[in-house]
């Protein structure tokens, strides 16, 4: 990652784990087509059962912020979204340091 890239990390509570797998593959593949993306990161939390994080990359923030606004009407992300029963955290970051 860039320093000017934007990390988005999302965090949910999905209802049904087992289908909340298998539709987010499809999100991701859907989301990966918007302007602006660059790589997402899907991980599950390993102390709550059916808690989700997800990490995506975006060129910048108004691109983050659009797919924000396009997932909510994008057919393709419906299924995942209709998994998900509580967002916990949605937030946008930039910078950041490596080691």
């Amino acid at each position: 990652m860039t320093s000017d890239h934007i990390l988005e990390l999302a965090v949910c509570i999905v209802t049904d784990r087992p289908a909340a797998t298998a539709t987010r593959q499809r999100a991701m593949q859907a989301v990966s087509r918007y302007p602006g993306f660059v790589s997402w990161r899907a991980v599950d939390s390993c102390e709550t059962s059916g808690m989700f994080a997800d990490l995506v990359e975006w060129e910048t923030l108004e691109a983050a912020q659009s797919a924000g606004e396009r997932v909510r009407v994008d057919p393709e992300f419906a299924p995942y979204a209709a998994t998900i029963s509580a967002v916990m955290l949605v937030q946008h970051f930039s910078g950041g340091q490596r080691i």
